[in-house]
């Protein structure tokens, strides 16, 4: 799909509006920048976002820059990084912060798409796969990353096992989808409501039972309680999935930390001591519910491993789109969760 994207840009530093392709963005000339708006989190937003994203997606994909073969995106120069990061520069006009927060988190961005690019098929045989190598990668590199690929610790089975939970923003970072609603509807949006609405098709349905097991649980606690509707450390989001993990604060996107959006003052418990110790109740029972499911879905994976293997590698195409929204369908092997340039590193919801 080509899309088109109404952004402002700076032209000989005065400030103009148009409509470009992604492609159309990163050939402008020297003398023009796109002007790229970031939120209190100092996240990206704004339709200047999706072509930040395209732009990331294209230099992660650029095995010229980033060899294919390293085990980790730790392991490419930082020579190399900080080349990539003033191509963007060249580009996309911002101020960095002074904590460097924001060039930290781009360049997050480019190596999770480095690794999520790094795809093979798994239905093939090693040396099918050696001989399969893509164009514009050298042959000795292709082979040490089939290597890699095969080692027992870094089979993609294992990898997918560990995403259960998708969304229907599709390329759109949380962040940006956030901003979009609170401007349509002129109020702030909590984590509950956002992690709804992220995870419903467009006729209303869920999209897997663990998140209409998660959304019917935040429902619940802010009938109970309004002021959970409201972003906090003991929100409904958080009364339902528990205590935040290090690093991360879900369903804001990637970059916030619990820190620096809560402040390091704990939250304290909402509502009557009765009223929560029916949520607890009502919590375990739909994590248990939650565990079920889990666990039905990771044994129809391996049974779906064994079918393709008798299939010679290939699905039904009816099958096939019947899992498609699971990420899970077993015919290639790729470096982590499919990424098509933005989706948010760390987030599982």
């Amino acid at each position: 799909m080509v899309i088109l994207f109404p952004i402002h840009f700076l032209e000989d530093g005065v400030r103009k509006v148009s409509k470009l392709f992604v492609k159309e963005a990163i050939a402008l000339s020297s003398n023009t920048k796109i002007v790229l708006p970031f939120n209190k989190e100092l996240q990206p937003i704004g339709q200047a976002a999706g072509l930040l994203s395209g732009f990331i997606g294209s230099l992660g994909a650029d095995y010229s820059q980033f060899p294919i073969h390293l085990d980790s995106w730790k392991q490419v120069s930082k020579a190399k990084k900080e080349h990539a990061y003033d191509m963007l520069k060249r580009v996309f006009y911002y101020e960095d912060d002074a904590r460097g927060k924001i060039k930290h988190d781009i360049l997050k961005r480019i190596g999770k798409n480095w690794k999520d690019h790094r795809c093979y098929k798994e239905t093939r045989t090693y040396e099918e796969n050696l001989r399969h190598h893509p164009k514009g990668i050298d042959k000795n590199e292709w082979k040490k990353f089939v290597d890699y690929r095969q080692r027992e610790d870094t089979k993609n089975v294992v990898n997918r096992s560990k995403q259960l939970y998708t969304h229907t923003r599709g390329s759109k970072t949380l962040a940006r989808k956030k901003d979009e609603v609170e401007r349509e509807q002129g109020r702030p949006v909590g984590r509950g409501e956002l992690f709804i609405m992220t995870h419903k098709k467009k006729d209303g349905s869920y999209i897997h039972p663990e998140a209409r097991v998660v959304s019917e649980a935040i429902a619940n606690v802010e009938r109970q309680d309004g002021s959970s509707k409201h972003l906090s450390q003991n929100d409904s989001l958080a009364q339902v999935l528990g205590k935040e993990h290090p690093g991360r604060v879900r369903v804001l996107g990637a970059g916030p930390c619990p820190t620096q959006v809560f402040g390091n003052a704990a939250g304290q418990p909402s509502g009557s001591a009765e009223s929560n110790a029916e949520d607890k109740r009502m919590i375990t029972e739909l994590t248990a519910k939650l565990e079920e499911e889990r666990a039905k879905r990771q044994s129809i994976h391996k049974v779906l491993g064994y079918v393709v293997q008798q299939l010679g590698g290939n699905l039904p195409v009816e099958i096939a789109a019947e899992l498609a929204f699971s990420g899970s369908t077993p015919d290639s092997s790729c470096g982590g969760p499919s990424s098509s340039g933005n989706h948010d590193p760390q987030q599982k919801f």
